[in-house]
Order: C-alpha cells, then sequence, then structure tokens
C-alpha cells in the first residue's frame, strides 16, 4: 500500500509520461507536415484532456501547471535574449524600441475595443486580452528562421522583437491584472510609475545576472563554471526571475536582459570556448522543446469546448481583427519613422504577415486564469483561438510568404529566386 502523496506523485508521473510520449510523436507529424510543433501540440492536448480522452487531467490553477508556465515562459525568454545580437540591435534599436512600447500598446488598444464591442467586456478586462495577446512568439518564430533563412537584418529584427515584446506585454499584463484586482484606484501617473520600475528593475537585475554568468563560463582564471554552462543557464533563470520578482520588478524582463547579456558575452569581452556555447545552445533547444510540449499540451487540454461552443465566432472576429487590423497598424506606427533601418517595401509586407502568438500568451492566460477573474474562461478562448490561427495560418506559410517578397537567402546571402543580392540587408 502506497501513502497518498506517493499515489499523487505517480498520477503526475503518468500524466508526464503521457505528455512526452505524444508530444514526441507530435513533433515527429508536425516536421512531416511541415506545420509549427506548439500548433499540433494545443491539438493534441485538447484530444488528451477531459473533454475528449481524459488521459491529462491537470487543473490551471494547480501549482505543478503553475510552474510550468511560469518556469517556461522564463526559460524561453532567456533563450530569446541569448539569440538577440548587439549588432543587430544596434542598427535596427529604433524599430525594435517602438514594436516593443507603442506597438505593444496599440495592438492591446486596437483588440481591446474590438473586444469591447464584439463581446461586451469591460474596457479594462478587454485591454487585458490586447496586452496577453501583445508579445509574439520565439519559441515557434526561430525554429522557422533556422529551416528557411530569410534575409539577416529582417530575421533577426522578427526575433528580437519578440524578445522584446515578450518582456514588455508580459508587465503589461502584470500591471493590468494588479489594477484590476486591486480594490484602490491608481492614476495614469501611477501606471506609468508602476511599468516603469517594472521594466527598468528588471533590466537592472537582468544584467547584472547575465553579466555575473557570462563571467563564470568565460574563458578565463576566474571561469570556475565553464564546463558546467546548462547548469549555469538554469541558475541564472531562477536567479534573475526571483530576484526581480522579490524587488518589485518584472521577473520576465529579469530573464530577458540576463540572456541578452550571456548570448553577447564577446561584447563584454568575455570569450566563451565554442564547445561551451555548443553545449549551451544544444541545452536550451532541447530543455525549450520539453517546455513547449509541457505548456501548449496542457493548454489544450483545459480548453473549455461550452464556451468556445459559446464564443467561438466571437473570438474569431476578434482574432481577424488582431490579425489583419491591428498587427499592420503596429507595423506601420513602428517602421515607418526609423529612417536610418531604411526598411524596404517587401520587408514592411513580411512584417505585416509575420506575428505568431503562443508560449508567452499561452502562459499568462494560464497565470490569469488561476487568479479567478470572473472572464478568465472567456480570455482563455480568445487566446486559444488567437495562437491556433496565428500558428497554423500565419507561421506555416511565412516560408512562402518570405518567398513570394524575395526574402530568402541562400547560405551564401545572394536571394532566393526572385534575385538580387542581399549584402547587409
Amino acid at each position: 500500500m502506497h501513502s497518498e502523496s506517493v499515489v499523487q506523485a505517480q498520477h503526475l508521473m503518468m500524466h508526464l509520461l503521457v505528455i512526452f510520449l505524444a508530444g514526441t510523436l507530435g513533433g515527429r507529424l508536425a516536421e512531416k507536415l511541415k506545420l509549427p510543433d506548439v500548433a499540433v501540440f494545443l491539438l493534441i492536448g485538447m484530444a488528451l484532456g477531459p473533454a475528449a480522452l481524459s488521459m491529462i487531467e491537470l487543473p490551471a490553477e494547480s501549482v505543478l501547471n503553475q510552474w510550468i508556465l511560469i518556469f517556461g515562459a522564463c526559460f524561453i525568454l532567456f533563450h530569446g535574449g541569448t539569440i538577440t545580437s548587439f549588432a543587430v540591435l544596434r542598427k535596427v534599436w529604433g524599430t525594435v524600441t517602438l514594436l516593443a512600447t507603442t506597438g505593444v500598446v496599440l495592438t492591446a488598444i486596437i483588440v481591446a475595443l474590438a473586444a469591447k464591442w464584439i463581446v461586451g467586456i469591460p474596457f479594462m478586462v478587454a485591454l487585458l486580452l490586447g496586452a496577453i495577446l501583445a508579445s509574439t512568439d520565439p519559441a515557434a518564430l526561430v525554429p522557422i528562421f533556422q529551416k528557411f533563412p530569410v534575409r539577416p537584418k529582417v530575421a533577426q529584427t522578427v526575433i528580437t522583437e519578440s524578445a522584446f515584446t515578450d518582456a514588455t506585454g508580459a508587465i503589461m499584463t502584470t500591471v493590468i491584472m494588479g489594477l484590476l484586482m486591486s480594490e484602490s484606484q491608481v492614476g495614469a501617473l501611477g501606471i506609468v510609475w508602476q511599468f516603469v520600475q517594472l521594466a527598468f528593475g528588471g533590466l537592472l537585475v537582468g544584467i547584472v545576472v547575465g553579466a555575473i554568468a557570462a563571467f563564470l563560463i568565460s574563458e578565463n582564471d576566474y571561469g570556475l563554471l565553464k564546463e558546467f554552462s546548462p547548469l549555469v543557464i538554469v541558475i541564472s533563470v531562477l536567479a534573475a526571475y526571483l530576484l526581480a520578482e522579490q524587488m518589485h520588478a518584472s521577473g520576465f524582463m529579469g530573464v530577458f536582459a540576463a540572456g541578452l547579456m550571456l548570448g553577447n558575452a564577446r561584447s563584454l569581452r568575455l570569450t566563451v570556448l565554442a564547445k561551451e556555447e555548443h553545449a549551451m545552445h544544444s541545452f536550451m533547444d532541447a530543455i525549450g522543446l520539453k517546455l513547449r510540449m509541457l505548456i501548449f499540451i496542457l493548454l489544450g487540454s483545459q480548453v473549455d469546448f461550452a464556451v468556445l461552443r459559446d464564443y467561438g465566432a466571437a473570438a474569431v472576429l476578434i482574432v481577424v481583427v488582431f490579425m489583419v487590423i491591428a498587427r499592420p497598424v503596429t507595423v506601420l506606427a513602428s517602421l515607418l519613422p526609423d529612417r536610418q533601418a531604411g526598411w524596404a517595401r517587401e520587408e514592411v509586407l513580411f512584417f505585416f504577415w509575420t506575428r505568431e502568438t503562443g508560449v508567452i500568451a499561452a502562459a499568462l492566460i494560464g497565470i490569469v486564469a488561476s487568479t479567478g477573474l470572473a472572464e478568465a474562461r472567456l480570455l482563455s478562448a480568445i487566446v486559444f483561438v488567437a495562437i491556433l490561427a496565428t500558428l497554423l495560418v500565419q507561421a506555416s506559410t511565412t516560408p512562402w510568404v518570405a518567398r513570394k517578397l524575395g526574402l530568402l537567402v541562400s547560405a551564401q546571402g545572394q536571394l532566393d529566386e526572385n534575385g538580387g543580392k542581399d549584402g547587409d540587408k
């Protein structure tokens, strides 16, 4: 006879076995069908959840589910930071800054207005939905650009945007959620100050943690942990998030900034051996895949089909506004003012279409759902439709759009099919 705690542990282990087994098979299927794996994971979760086969039943408010969502979001943000280049940031910092600030706010407001008009929810709740959907998804974008080389300036800007908007979108969600949960009224200046405190506090913590991590794995006399780079990554993610949260700053911004510092160690005049750098990225790719499986299969298993049935049509309308109105407006407002970047027409059009929503939105809606917000079920349905639509419709056609716009490049840096030398673009 086992104790109740042992039985519960075995039950959770069985859930993990089912998720990883189904996720591995689903990943192979996605590869064969040339679909984003996260979209397939969502569908697998729906099939394995209580509404179908009942093989996975993990409540959204459970501690394990919350840990998976928070740590998964942190790890993926950290990874996004490590693949963001200071060199690219210097060239397109104006565009990235506008996309991650003005762009996030514009997207949130347009989605909020659409949601308020279509489903009649309070504006602040609708704005919470907009903030959740405002971030793009490095977990979906990075594998696409690895398989289909898009013009370097465009690809790295899109990836950099996804990393920064993940952090700022998460901060905006945190601020709005705090306002909704608080009984006291907060003025405009208070909201701005809270945003600044969350963003810059997290940035400062992340810079310090990332710099220390880079120093410890560098090739110098004090690089005591250079042979333990995977462990340093885990410690850095946990330290950046927890320290920032303890200081009432944004843990999400902290982990992104830490990853940015570690990924650009050479800019800090620190040398990381190629062997250790390879081990670091291999580890992040492997763990990132497992976390994507966990997050998206669990999210799919928690989909409320009754809510989808009741609000599915409205959710589709909101997502259409999100994809064909909010994104182009955001891109035009962010790219056109940046004369230094010199964006070409075909590049702007590519930005219109490259707008995947995924891991961070899934993690944030999972966190919101656990708070007991009255409209949480409705917001979950809309976010699920947005994730599925952007991944199945936009992510799966991104290589085709890039080819049609003449943005695919060969290994030698020449534009594919439609010709023209890529050069510095």
